[in-house]
């Protein structure tokens, strides 16, 4: 069975995780990576690391030879797999610039971590290390693009099992700190939780009866498929836009989108829902009880989720009073 690796989702994590690539290969009965984060038994060294992280609080800390200063930098994104092998790892870092890579190998008889990196245009760095006896990873790596002899020594500490500290302390030749250094926090992202809230998100604006029509359409992609009920398919935000406003002169309706289920096929989000609420139309005091069943697919664009298509069935639920532009 073919195992697709998610090797770079540009996250501006730019998570929105912008545009996607994958390499399919073998997995030839090992183990995958979900499998590992799910709690199957793995001899990886680095099967902590496996999965997707991001900072936490968003907060990065620096000195790069002056003032200590604390960054925000929101939407930071890594995702960590083992491949097809149990002694490495290779981390991609796809969230805002400067993005890059890291892998790590494993020797089992020597014990010892080598590290090789790239991130940016020129910062290449190389080195080696191990695992202490409570599993935390200490590096000491050189890097191009720094003052000839200087190194760094690279340490992550467990704080749990979802959450690491990585510090990084740069050293001259003398094996004197200089006092530059960088670090931060690192919290496991939960895909599926994560991508849920991102759902949720584009359906709050659906429901949003404050935000004007315009507003509402920017969480759908420009070439969107739209299917209500008694209408024919729109193919279009601008046609949208016109089915949106003439709506709006029937009535407004009060309601709130569900997720039923979804699931991730590539770069295609395929999402069950509902929707229920109460349609009130204009000089009438009775309103019309409603639910509705929909399929909406979803895709990135240029770093965002946006609805790319949907379908709506006919209410279940009472009279459906809505009118439709024919």
């Amino acid at each position: 069975m073919k195992y697709v690796a998610s090797l770079v989702a540009l996250l501006y994590c730019c998570i929105s995780i912008s545009q996607t690539t994958t390499i399919p290969f073998e997995l030839n009965g090992k183990i995958s990576d979900a499998d590992i984060v799910s709690g199957t038994a793995s001899e990886n060294p680095f099967k902590q690391f496996i999965g997707e992280w991001t900072l936490k609080n968003d907060t990065w800390i620096q000195n790069w030879g002056s003032t200590t200063d604390t960054l925000i930098i929101a939407k930071h994104h890594t995702i960590a797999s083992q491949i097809n092998t149990e002694n490495s790892l290779l981390q991609i870092i796809d969230g805002p610039a400067p993005n890059g890579h890291i892998y790590w190998v494993y020797n089992p008889n020597t014990k010892v971590v080598s590290h090789v990196s790239s991130f940016g245009s020129i910062r290449i760095g190389n080195g080696s290390g191990g695992f202490d006896k409570d599993g935390n990873l200490h590096l000491k790596v050189h890097f191009e693009g720094e003052v000839a002899g200087t190194y760094r020594m690279y340490t992550y500490t467990w704080i749990s099992r979802n959450e690491y500290v990585l510090n990084s302390i740069q050293y001259d030749k003398n094996d004197t700190r200089t006092g530059k250094f960088y670090k931060g926090t690192f919290i496991r992202i939960d895909p599926a939780s994560s991508l849920k809230k991102e759902i949720e998100g584009l359906l709050a604006v659906l429901d949003d009866n404050s935000i004007t029509k315009e507003k509402q359409l920017t969480v759908y992609d420009e070439h969107i498929i739209h299917m209500a009920p008694n209408h024919s398919a729109i193919a279009n935000k601008r046609d949208l836009l016109t089915y949106l406003k003439q709506q709006a002169t029937y009535g407004h309706a009060d309601m709130k989108h569900e997720i039923i289920d979804f699931a991730k096929h590539g770069a295609v989000i395929i999402m069950r829902g509902k929707v229920r609420g109460k349609f009130y139309p204009k000089h009438k005091e009775e309103a019309t009880v409603f639910e509705t069943k929909n399929q909406f697919i979803l895709k990135r664009v240029n770093g965002e989720l946006k609805i790319s298509s949907v379908i709506y069935n006919n209410t279940p639920i009472g009279i459906n009073r809505f009118k439709y532009e024919k």
